[in-house]
Parts: C-alpha cells; structure tokens; sequence
C-alpha cells in the first residue's frame, strides 16, 4: 500500500503513453485513484500504448478510461475533461507529461517546427491546466503536477524550441500556484532528469554517455518520478505549491 492514500480520488494523466506515463499511472492506481489517461497527439504507438495500461488499471480494481487526443487542440482537451469529471465522479489530480522532443541547429529550423514544439509542450499544458481549473475550482481543491526536463533550467546547443517550451512550462506552473492558491489548488512541477525508457535515449551507448555525466552515474527510474508525483498529489502537500522538485541525481549542480 502507497505511503501517499489517493483512496477515492480521480485522477488525469496527459500523456501516458510512455514508460514515465504508464509508470505514474500504474502508481497512481495502486494508491487508490480511479484514472483516466490521455495520448498527446493521436499516434498509433501512443493510443496502443494507453489502451495497454487503461486495461492494466481497470484490471486494478480502478474505474477509468482511455482517450485518443491530440493536445493542441482545445476541443479534444475540454472534451478529455468533461469526461472525465463525469465517468470519475470529478478531477482531483491533473497530470501534464507531453514530451516532444527537438533537436536541430536553430539556423536548420523553420518556423513551423519551431511552433509545433511550443504547441505540444508549452500550449498544451496551458490548455489542460485551464480546462482542469473548472471543475477544481468549483470544488475548491486540487493537484496539479506538471512534468518538465532540466533542459527548461539549463540550456542546451540544437534545443532553443525545447528548452524555450519547458522555461515555459516552469514558469506557467509558478504563476497558475499564485493565481489558484485561494482556491485550494496546488501547482507543481517535477523537473525531471535523464530517465530510462525517455524516446532520445534508447541506445546503450547514449545510455551510458550520459550516465558518465550524472553525479550519480545513472538514469533515473520511471518509478522514482512517479513517487514524487505521489507525494505532490496527496492530501499531505497542500501547503506545497509553486515548487520545482529537481529529481535529475545532481546534474543542475554540475559546473
């Protein structure tokens, strides 16, 4: 049994369709929450893998449902909600794990791409964090988690759209914890480090090049960020908000 009881609670994760994703909801499961998981863009490697998990949560114990959305569209992302709220009986815990990764040489890039990576990363997370707030602030509570890489701290050479998305992301979650405070809803973010199972580092020689980097010479687990998201998410955090837990085992502290 979970530390963090989320017996009774209903929970949203967008973007569930990685291992990090399926990880977070797989925990938040087993602590009791009924969960409803959201692909972000309408892949069929994404809505496989969302069906997979939804299956494994149901097979759980847990209500909850998968849905196909693409999460730069308005619609699809209000339509995600209000269902949401009615097959779960509410939205107590919101979840943002878009990760579009980009790497280019910023003078090979055109606007376009530019503009989808903001889309997806930082619009995105706007979207549902606003669509989220009106059932949460009609009922005067709630948890707001959103996922961000350390890149949104520190730059990186061929990222500008990608760091310029989750900057984004870390300050739209500072401002939102200011904006909803009263109101009883929590806005965190969980900055996540170099973890395995993440798109850009499938190889084992990217692996280990990157380990040698860490301080502590690994990859974080899916596991360790899901038991962060936990903790924020409880009923024991509600006095946390506006925070940034860095889980990336020293790296923003290397020179």
């Amino acid at each position: 049994m979970s530390a963090f009881s989320l017996t009774g609670k209903s929970a949203l994760i967008v973007g569930a369709s990685t291992p990090i994703g399926s990880a977070l909801a797989l925990a938040l499961a087993e602590a009791g929450a009924n969960t409803a998981l959201s692909t972000v863009l309408p892949s069929p490697r994404e809505v496989a893998a969302i069906q997979v998990c939804g299956s494994t949560i149901r097979a759980m114990g847990r209500d909850g449902f998968a849905q196909t959305i693409d999460i730069t569209s308005e619609r699809d992302v209000q339509a995600l909600v209000e269902r949401t709220v009615s097959e779960l009986g509410g939205l107590d815990i919101l979840i943002n794990a878009p990760d579009l990764a980009f790497a280019k040489p910023v003078q090979d890039s055109s606007l376009a791409e530019w503009n989808r990576v903001l889309a997806v990363n930082l619009s995105g997370v706007y979207l549902s964090c606003r669509a989220a707030a009106g059932p949460m602030l009609s009922q005067q509570r709630g948890r707001i988690i959103n996922l961000v890489s350390v890149l949104g701290q520190r730059g990186m050479a061929n990222g500008s759209a990608y760091c310029a998305a989750q900057a984004g992301v870390l300050n739209l979650t500072r401002a939102l914890s200011q904006e909803w405070a009263r109101q009883g809803i929590t806005v965190n973010a969980i900055g996540a480090g170099w973890t395995e199972g993440m798109a850009m580092i499938q190889d084992d020689a990217t692996k280990k090049q990157l380990s040698r980097y860490i301080p502590h010479k690994r990859l974080a687990q899916p596991q360790e960020v899901a038991d962060a998201v936990l903790s924020f998410s409880s009923d024991r955090s509600g006095f946390i908000t506006g925070q940034v837990l860095w889980l990336e085992g020293g790296v923003l502290s290397r020179l």
